[in-house]
């Protein structure tokens, strides 16, 4: 293939991909029939509602695609959990058609949760006889949306690029412009100014790498010196941030459903009204979920076990380690030192402006996630330009693979 038509059908691809976000932001605003909107337009922009509309890309809108990826991602999560724990015993493994299957299965379910607790907080516009006919028809939008959103996201996958990753720019984009909207430049210089210097920290993250060289057994001429094993400085993105929203946010579903059935329990009165982002608990668990994310996420993507037992079995090896258990040892205690590091290079740029709403400099709430929605952001770039430069060069590796 010529670089001429690589160009063309890349060029292909990224329209493919602005078709699909053009398609999810009409869906964006096509409201849910028979939802009171004007009961909707008084919605507080703060750091807590920036952070949902990262995961549901619907902050005033109650739109046809507020249930967002939400309820994909736990699905996703937890099937990864489960698949992970299946591994350990090597005869029993799972095909990945039952792997989707299960996935979609486990959505569906905390679809309609979600679905109809958010139901229950709307008020609608039709008579008080007809308010549960309404409802049912608000909960079956919401999933039909949910349904619409995954399958724009699986063509996006198969002939654009970047998969789910142009939602989340969408949401977060919107989501920085509805931070900025409505401030003075002095209330905007330090939030911008921490959100400029995570650029380049996330930058220096993402770009970044530790190499550890290899003897490959298998390569004999002038490039064998040149073999390693290549980890990130921050091993697995930014996934690890986009899914402490959906464990953040379905202990605040529970919590929510059990006041509603419990009004008068002190305990679930206090986690519903602190475990959001605009509270110290709120922030604390947020950065603690996100950093336990990033070391299981590294540990799980990367498998610094199945790693040195893939040497082990090829007769390769790490450049002055055994092969069989010192490399294991070796493997995960770099996987370790990598995961921890990130995690706390992430805690203190995402905590830092979070925090900042509860001492003396009073940052405005609806202003304390821009930093980290910048760093998300670019994070996010970095990763759909990495799968573009992929793509534009595959044909040069093909006959290696």
């Amino acid at each position: 293939m010529d670089k001429e038509k690589k160009e063309r059908i890349l060029v292909y691809k990224i329209l493919y991909t602005v078709m699909i976000l053009v398609i999810y932001l009409i869906g964006r605003s096509i409201a849910l029939y028979g939802i009171d909107l004007k009961a909707l337009h008084d919605v507080q922009i703060d750091a807590q509602s920036i952070f949902v509309q990262n995961v549901t890309g619907d902050l005033k809108n109650c739109s046809l695609f507020i249930l967002g990826v939400w309820p994909y991602m736990w699905g996703s999560m937890l099937m990864i959990v489960y698949v992970a724990i299946k591994s350990i015993d090597k005869t029993n493994r799972i095909s990945q058609k039952k792997m989707n299957i299960v996935t979609y299965e486990i959505t569906m379910v905390i679809a309609l949760i979600q679905a109809y607790q958010k139901s229950r907080e709307y008020t609608y516009i039709v008579p008080g006889n007809m308010v549960p006919l309404a409802r049912l028809a608000v909960i079956v939008q919401m999933l039909a949306g949910m349904l619409l959103i995954l399958w724009l996201c699986d063509r996006n996958q198969k002939y654009g690029i970047g998969g789910r990753m142009g939602i989340f720019l969408v949401n977060i984009t919107d989501g920085i412009f509805s931070m900025l909207a409505g401030h003075d430049f002095s209330e905007l210089v330090l939030p911008i100014c921490l959100g400029l210097i995570g650029i380049p920290v996330m930058m220096l993250l993402e770009t970044s790498e530790k190499r550890i060289p290899v003897q490959r057994v298998s390569i004999h001429n002038i490039h064998a010196d040149k073999n390693y094993i290549s980890y990130k400085l921050n091993p697995v993105g930014v996934m690890p941030i986009m899914f402490t929203s959906v464990f953040f946010m379905l202990p605040q579903l529970i919590v929510k459903l059990l006041a509603e059935f419990y009004p008068d329990h002190r305990s679930l009165i206090y986690l519903s009204d602190n475990m959001i982002l605009t509270r110290p608990v709120g922030v604390v668990t947020y950065l603690i979920v996100q950093s336990l994310l990033v070391i299981g996420f590294s540990f799980l993507m990367l498998n610094p076990s199945k790693m040195a037992e893939g040497l082990l079995k090829s007769g390769d090896s790490i450049l002055d380690i055994y092969a069989g258990k010192p490399t294991k040892r070796y493997l995960i205690r770099t996987v370790l030192r990598l995961s921890l590091f990130s995690s706390l290079v992430l805690a203190v740029c995402m905590g830092v402006p979070l925090s900042l709403q509860f001492t003396a400099v009073k940052l405005d709430p609806s202003l304390a996630m821009l930093p980290c929605s910048i760093m998300m952001l670019t994070g996010l770039w970095i990763t759909l330009y990495r799968e573009a430069v992929v793509y534009r060069h595959m044909e040069e590796y093909r006959p290696l693979i």
